[in-house]
């Protein structure tokens, strides 16, 4: 039965072969035509893979997040537009909303993370130079983005350190400007030199029978070392421990500003983008195999429903 069937819609066609030839020679003509680039322009794609390089930990993203995101936001995307004036590229002299726009940006540049972490962008476009020089631009822009934040997290980080140098350079001047006062009125020097020569040269003048003037003199220092030595000494290590302080923390402003002015590149390329020889959309022939077939079958339907009709 199945056999008599094939047989029958064999003979069927047989029958109809003129008309069905046709169909096919129109439809091959059409789709040849309306896939021609004056209905549908080619379009050219150039592409990289890029892995992240020397791209700091923000929150819970990865390095290859953290590049999607830039190569996403508006900045980079505002970049490339105006560098190329993509707005008269894409819709020549008409006038079009942001929306529009960034729409028609999206959908001519995908960004994409690959199997192993990398990061895969895509720009299609009718010109084969255009869609490569929109590939190496985004590349330059997102290097310089990088390197803007870097070097305004690193700022951020040096004026820390900046303010806290600068305290702690008051802070020593404060402490010496007393330790001057101490030396200026009561004649302090160094406590535990001047303690052991002051109560030397006492003993020895009173041994010595020394006039009063002399021994009143040496009280004198022994008085001043009693009453103001231990706070001099004091003062002098909390200097010591201040300034060692201080060395510390220009050491850290000194790493940080050197990172705000370091110049990284923050991709290695995997695949470096190249001009495409070739168009990779429209598939004329994928588009003409597409509509010979609907107009075969349409053709078919369209001649049994006549028959039915005609009874």
């Amino acid at each position: 039965m199945a056999k008599f069937e094939s047989w029958s819609f064999l003979q069927w066609l047989y029958k109809h072969f003129i008309a069905l030839l046709i169909v096919q020679i129109i439809a091959i003509a059409v789709s040849v035509i309306f896939s021609s680039p004056s209905f549908i322009p080619k379009e050219y794609k150039s592409y990289t893979i890029v892995y992240p390089a020397n791209i700091a930990d923000y929150s819970r993203e990865s390095p290859s997040e953290q590049m999607i995101e830039f190569l996403n936001s508006v900045d980079i995307k505002d970049a490339v537009i105006d560098k190329f004036n993509l707005g008269r590229h894409y819709f020549g002299n008409r006038k079009v909303t942001f929306d529009k726009l960034y729409h028609e940006f999206d959908r001519n540049v995908v960004i994409s993370p690959t199997l192993f972490r990398a990061v895969e962008v895509d720009v299609s476009d009718v010109s084969s130079d255009t869609a490569y020089e929109m590939v190496n631009y985004m590349l330059q822009v997102l290097d310089k983005k990088f390197l803007q934040v870097q070097k305004e997290k690193s700022m951020e980080v040096a004026n820390m350190w900046k303010t806290q140098l600068d305290l702690k350079e008051h802070q020593i001047d404060s402490m010496v400007d007393i330790a001057n006062q101490f030396g200026k009125q009561y004649g302090l020097v160094d406590y535990d030199g001047q303690s052991k020569e002051v109560s030397k040269a006492y003993w020895t003048a009173v041994a010595e029978g020394k006039n009063s003037k002399q021994l009143a003199e040496l009280n004198q220092q022994m008085s001043n070392l009693e009453n103001y030595g231990i706070k001099f000494k004091i003062i002098n290590q909390h200097i010591e421990t201040a300034v060692n302080d201080e060395n510390l923390l220009g050491v850290k402003y000194e790493d940080a500003m050197k990172d705000a002015n370091k110049h990284y590149t923050y991709y290695n390329l995997v695949s470096a983008p190249y001009k495409a020889d070739s168009a990779y959309y429209p598939i004329r022939l994928l588009i003409v195999l597409i509509s010979c077939a609907a107009a075969f079958v349409f053709s078919i339907l369209f001649i049994r429903t006549v028959e039915k009709i005609r009874g």
